[in-house]
């Protein structure tokens, strides 16, 4: 894990979590355009966080939002149980 700061709201994500929370916003009927309209930023912006290449907070609270999480710290703790 590349962690940019301690905060686990502000750590890029693996390959492996990108794919698990892409994978989970598929079967919830979301694509990467509504977490981006949701988080006011690009479809792009939205791929490169689920790929690990860069962090957004914006992003991150989106995610948590659609996908029915407190905080990513939550999301990240199921992600890492549920892929393993």
């Amino acid at each position: 894990m590349d962690y940019t700061t301690k905060s686990p709201a502000l750590q890029r994500l693996s390959r492996e979590e990108g794919k698990w929370i892409g994978y989970q916003l598929k079967i919830k009927g979301f694509t990467q355009q509504t977490v981006a309209d949701r988080a006011n930023r690009s479809r792009n912006t939205v791929a490169n966080v689920l790929c690990g290449r860069i962090s957004s907070a914006n992003i991150y609270a989106a995610l948590c939002e659609l996908l029915g999480y407190a905080s990513m710290a939550e999301m990240l703790t199921s992600v890492r149980r549920n892929a393993a």
